[in-house]
C-alpha cells in the first residue's frame, strides 16, 4: 500500500503527480499531469478509514458519478474516481486562482465584485439543487476566483460523503459529533442533526456573501460553545453596520438567504431578519443580471430557486 503523503513524484495510472496543493480532513489533493489527454488535473486522495471495504467504494462511486454529471462553468467539473495499490482518489479538473479565502485576507471586496461572484456562486448552487445535490459545506475556502474573475465551487457533496477527522475547532466538526460541515458557516439544522436540503446551502451563500461584503465572519467568536450558541440564537450585525459603504439592495439580498430558510416557528432568526429589512427585500441589480431567491417545493422535496437571469442592455 502507498502511503498517501508519498506521493510527489509517482505516477498513479495515469496520472502523474506533481505537487502537493493543500490537506486536510477530506485528504490531500495534487496538481498532477494527465499523460493521456495531456492535461493538469487535481488528484484528490481520500481518507483511507473512510473506506472499509468494497461496499463503502461502492457508494462513494455512486455519488461520485452524479457529480461528474454536473456540467457548469462555475462547479469544478469531477473526471473520474478510482483505486489503485490501496490509494482511493478523486480526479477533477485544475482550477488556477486564489481561494475567495485568500481574497478576503486583504479586506472586503467592492460592491460590483461580491454582485457578480456572487451571482456564479448562486448559479452553481442552482444547478446542483436541479439535480439533487446539496454541498453541505459552502465557505470561502471551497470557492477559487480565477485570473479572469470566475468563480469555481469545489468539493460538492464531499462534506456529506467525508466527514472530517480531527479536532473539534470553530472551523471544523470532527467526526465524533456525526455532523459535516465547517462551523462557523453551518445552519440551525446542521446544528440540530436535521437533514440537511438546499435551503442549508442558500443559509451558507448568505454567510460567504456577508463575508465578501464585510471582510468579516458574521459569526466571529473563537469558543466552539459561544458559536453554536450564536448560530443557534442570535442574529449577526447587520452588514452596512459592519461596512457603512454597502448599498440596501445588497444587505436585503444577503439578509434574505437567512429568511424563510427555516419557518419562523422553528427559526427566530426568520424574525429578526424581517424586522432588519421591514420590507421584502428587492432583487440585487448586477451587471446585466439580476439575483432572486423563492421558496417552495419541488418533487416532494424543499426547494429553494435561486434564478439568476441576464437583463437587457439600455
Amino acid at each position: 500500500m502507498v502511503e498517501p503523503s508519498s506521493l510527489q513524484g509517482q505516477t498513479v495510472s495515469h496520472y502523474r503527480i506533481i505537487e502537493i496543493l493543500g490537506s486536510g480532513g477530506m485528504g490531500i489533493v495534487y496538481r498532477a499531469h494527465d499523460v493521456q489527454l495531456d492535461r493538469d488535473v487535481a488528484v484528490k486522495v481520500l481518507p483511507s478509514e473512510r473506506f472499509t471495504d468494497d461496499s463503502a467504494r461502492k457508494r462513494f462511486r455512486k455519488e461520485a458519478l452524479a457529480l461528474a454529471r454536473m456540467n457548469h462553468p462555475n462547479i469544478e467539473t469531477v473526471h473520474e474516481f478510482a483505486s489503485e495499490n490501496g490509494v482511493d482518489y478523486l480526479v477533477t479538473e485544475y482550477v488556477q486562482g486564489k481561494t475567495l479565502a485568500e481574497h478576503l485576507k486583504t479586506g472586503p471586496l467592492s460592491e460590483r465584485d461580491v454582485s457578480a461572484l456572487g451571482a456564479q456562486i448562486a448559479a452553481a448552487l442552482e444547478e446542483a439543487q436541479d439535480r439533487g445535490i446539496v454541498h453541505c459545506d459552502l465557505k470561502p475556502g471551497n470557492i477559487i476566483v480565477t485570473t479572469k474573475r470566475q468563480a469555481k465551487v469545489l468539493d460538492f457533496g464531499l462534506a456529506k460523503l467525508l466527514r472530517p477527522s480531527g479536532d473539534m475547532t470553530t472551523d471544523t466538526i470532527s467526526q465524533m459529533t456525526g455532523l459535516t460541515g465547517t462551523l462557523p458557516y453551518m445552519a440551525p439544522e446542521q446544528l440540530n442533526s436535521q437533514a440537511a436540503d438546499a435551503r442549508t446551502d442558500v443559509h451558507a451563500l448568505g454567510l460567504v456573501l456577508y463575508e465578501m461584503a464585510t471582510g468579516e465572519r458574521a459569526f466571529r467568536e473563537d469558543n466552539v460553545p459561544t458559536l453554536i450558541e450564536s448560530i443557534l440564537h442570535q442574529m449577526p450585525t447587520p452588514p452596512r453596520e459592519r461596512n457603512p459603504s454597502l448599498t440596501s439592495e445588497l444587505e436585503h439580498i444577503i439578509l434574505k438567504a437567512w429568511t424563510k430558510t427555516r419557518s419562523t416557528a422553528t427559526n427566530p432568526r426568520a424574525s429578526c431578519a424581517s424586522t432588519w429589512s421591514g420590507s421584502e427585500p428587492r432583487p440585487l441589480q448586477l451587471p446585466h443580471r439580476v439575483l432572486r431567491i423563492r421558496y417552495g417545493r419541488g418533487f416532494g422535496r424543499p426547494c429553494v430557486r435561486i434564478r439568476v437571469a441576464r437583463l437587457s442592455r439600455f
